[in-house]
């Protein structure tokens, strides 16, 4: 688990112009502080000081985040045997770069070592994570200014369009396509409330209190679907079924 030297840069070349638009809209420019701070977490990760590398990677981070950063995020988090938060890191790198072959493997083989399984995807939920938001949004624009391009050019060779009824449909179908697939991806990624236990063994409780009784135990890295907050704790449910109450500060949320 080797960590990138470049916070920034894309890393598939399938949908390549796609992910450097992408990288537009959802992530920020690095500044020079910010690449000072990466290229000081990877020497701290390649000497062995694992959770001072992890914890700068998490500084980097709040100028802006990238599927780089995350993936290096989530190899420290491994090294230093924080299993919870190694599987959330990868699972957001995979959202920005969901292709990665890299992250894939790293994600599974945490997994492995969390003994513990991902959860079922429905067909769609595969077919719709292909792409990432970003992908999903630049796809979206493409289609959306062609459109506009070809009303333009109607208005300017008006004659050129004539006995051509299809001209608007079919492009005008594409926009309306488009726009629900990303409309669904958006839905997808937003409710997607998965959180990682990530500490050595957390409490779940049958209620959102510390004097409520225990439902169950949660080693480190087991996932857990979300469905309600109240307070300091949130209702949770294991991919096994069981549900109780755990305590904010034990999980990694997917989406913090």
């Amino acid at each position: 688990m080797n960590p990138r030297h470049r916070p920034y840069q894309p890393r598939t070349r399938l949908g390549q112009s796609l992910v450097l638009l992408a990288g537009v809209l959802l992530s920020a420019d690095s500044s020079p502080a910010s690449e000072a701070q990466f290229e000081e977490a990877n020497r701290l990760y390649e000497t062995g000081r694992f959770p001072e590398a992890a914890s700068l990677y998490r500084a980097t981070a709040t100028n802006g985040v990238s599927a780089n950063l995350l993936f290096n995020l989530g190899n420290a988090h491994f090294k230093a045997g924080q299993l919870g938060q190694a599987m959330a890191a990868y699972q957001r790198s995979l959202r920005l770069d969901p292709r990665n072959p890299e992250t894939r493997a790293n994600l599974r083989f945490a997994r492995e070592q969390a003994n513990t399984q991902p959860p079922t995807l429905s067909l769609r939920q595969r077919w719709m994570r292909m792409l990432s938001l970003g992908e999903w949004t630049v796809l979206a624009s493409m289609v959306i200014t062609l459109f506009l391009l070809l009303l333009a050019v109607r208005q300017l060779k008006p004659e050129a369009f004539v006995g051509k009824p299809l001209w608007i449909r079919l492009p005008a179908t594409g926009v309306v396509a488009t726009a629900l697939l990303l409309a669904m991806a958006a839905s997808d990624y937003f409710s997607d409330s998965h959180a990682f236990v990530s500490v050595e063994k957390a409490t779940v409780r049958n209620g959102p209190l510390e004097e409520s009784p225990e439902s169950f135990k949660a080693t480190d890295g087991i996932e857990l679907l979300v469905h309600d907050r109240k307070g300091d704790f949130l209702e949770v449910e294991s991919l096994l079924g069981l549900k109780g109450w755990i305590h904010s500060g034990d999980v990694e949320l997917l989406t913090p």
